[in-house]
């Protein structure tokens, strides 16, 4: 599931960047769900694990925008427009509401992933066959016959030899 997700979340970082810069409403919320889709669709399991992969692909993709916005502007590629003083306990809630809506569209893009691509409704894993332990190794060693022997045994089970203790 890992790669399934880290690559949602490039798409996601990225997609929700350009979205945002072009200055198309809710963005990067629309990269979360894109991002929630593609890691589905390569995870290519059933709905539940799907909606998993876009869950955990909403829930971190805000970090990896914020950090790709930031080289942005730090390296001079993007100045973000002007914009009016807002109150702190707005721009808090606003943050809240787009981190919310960023994890909600990852996990309805998973899950969307996982209704389109998924294994067909009769397909079984391969089981793996079984393979019993390897057998413990002797303690010590039949005398007689040289077969090997718990530490415990007085007698050989193979030649019938008495053993020392």
């Amino acid at each position: 599931m890992g790669a399934s997700v880290v690559a949602g979340l490039v798409v996601a970082g990225i997609v929700g960047v350009i979205l945002d810069v072009i200055e198309v409403p809710a963005g990067s919320t629309l990269g979360a769900f894109v991002g929630g889709l593609i890691s589905a669709w390569l995870l290519y399991v059933g709905r539940a694990r799907a909606t998993v992969a876009g869950f955990l692909v909403g829930a971190i993709s805000f970090p990896i925008q914020l950090s790709i916005f930031m080289a942005l502007i730090s390296s001079g590629l993007y100045m973000p427009p002007q914009v009016p003083e807002i109150p702190e306990n707005t721009l808090l809630a606003a943050l809240a509401v787009a981190v919310v809506m960023q994890v909600i569209a990852g996990a309805v893009g998973g899950l969307l992933g996982g209704i389109l691509h998924h294994p067909p409704a009769g397909a079984v894993e391969t089981p793996r066959p079984y393979l019993p332990p390897p057998a413990p190794r002797p303690e010590k060693y039949c005398v007689q016959c040289g077969a090997g022997l718990a530490k415990e045994t007085s007698v050989c089970p193979a030649c019938g030899a008495r053993q020392p203790l």
